[in-house]
């Protein structure tokens, strides 16, 4: 099914079938209603239609005498007509309930809600960590998979999870990609994650894309495909596991461990307001704000990263700071500054 299976929830020609089915039978018999009379009694059309109006809704009969062939086709106009309605109005209440609690409309409506939000394509062991630490920084995502069985298990924890072809445009737009900040290519293929990367980009070349890479050739690659970030999780944790037998304090700092407590050191980044540069900030007097809080680097928009900036540099709108401190630090930082990440 692929994205087609998301494709065909959009579709209204698949999706009001039902709907259809109801006009054609309401026409159906308002048709043969009209008709009928027309060629039994010589009405006008309107004369025909209106009577068959108050025979079908059972109204009354007050303003027409009838021969008796027309009270033997108003017979069965009622019979037929209120047995054709009675079967109407219950398949628009099942169909509105079944749209109600069908999950994949329900999926399609919370995502068509979110922006400034990520994409994480592919839903194995890496887009799950993704998921759960995207989660726990309260951050909006949508996954997608091909996988139904790994959608359902998403969606029962309580996530937007889209079943699909990631390498699909129909998909990614479902997801939102026009109004999403970032998306994360983590499937297990490598050829996958180029191709999504590739379709990603073409579709917002702002978007920031990180992706997985199995192999180290593949790494280029997918960096041409327009991956920003590309991540040999075999190399990355590899990395990890070395620094922390050579150097396991600077391993605590650098890597996320609970053994070490709240007080543990946490990078962020901060992209500067244009609200922050109308009052002139500098370094120096975020430090004498925040003194327990290191800045470590800088960069302007299409500029290179710039290692300790100068205390004196005044911060310019869109500028993205790089800094550490403990997990109180941040949240005070964060408490008047909200676009620390």
């Amino acid at each position: 099914m692929g994205s087609r299976s998301i494709w065909n929830n959009l579709n209204p020609f698949r999706w009001s079938k039902t709907i259809r089915r109801v006009l054609l039978a309401f026409m159906a018999v308002f048709a043969a209603g009209t008709c009928g009379y027309v060629q039994i009694e010589g009405w006008t059309p309107w004369q025909a239609f209106y009577m068959t109006l108050i025979t079908v809704t059972t109204v009354g009969y007050s303003d027409y005498d009838k021969s008796e062939d027309a009270q033997m086709f108003s017979a069965l106009l009622m019979l037929g007509g209120i047995g054709t309605i009675s079967y109407c109005l219950s398949q628009i209440v099942q169909y509105a309930t079944t749209k109600a609690t069908n999950p994949e409309a329900r999926m399609l409506k919370l995502a068509s809600k979110l922006t400034n939000h990520f994409i994480i394509c592919g839903m194995g062991r890496t887009g799950e960590r993704v998921a759960r630490k995207l989660a726990g920084e309260g951050k909006d995502f949508i996954v997608i998979d091909e996988s139904e069985g790994l959608v359902e298990q998403f969606r029962r924890d309580g996530m937007i999870a889209l079943r699909g072809n990631a390498t699909d445009d129909m998909t990614l737009m479902v997801a939102g990609i026009d109004r999403a900040t970032g998306l994360a290519a983590v499937t297990s293929n490598d050829a996958a994650n180029a191709m999504i990367c590739l379709t990603a980009k073409a579709l917002n070349p702002d978007l920031h894309i990180a992706a997985r890479a199995e192999t180290d050739s593949a790494v280029g690659k997918i960096t041409r495909a327009g991956a920003d970030v590309v991540i040999n999780p075999c190399r990355y944790g590899g990395d990890g596991i070395v620094e922390s037998l050579v150097r396991p304090e600077v391993s605590c700092l650098l890597f996320s461990n609970p053994s070490i407590g709240s007080g543990s050191l946490r990078f962020v980044e901060y992209k500067v307001s244009n609200l922050d540069t109308c009052h002139h900030v500098t370094i120096e007097s975020l430090l004498q704000d925040y003194p327990g809080i290191v800045f470590i680097a800088s960069r302007l928009p299409g500029g290179e990263l710039k290692v300790r900036p100068d205390v004196h540099h005044e911060l310019k709108s869109e500028e993205s700071l790089v800094f550490a401190g403990t997990a109180e630090d941040i949240a005070t930082f964060s408490g008047r500054y909200r676009n620390a990440a």
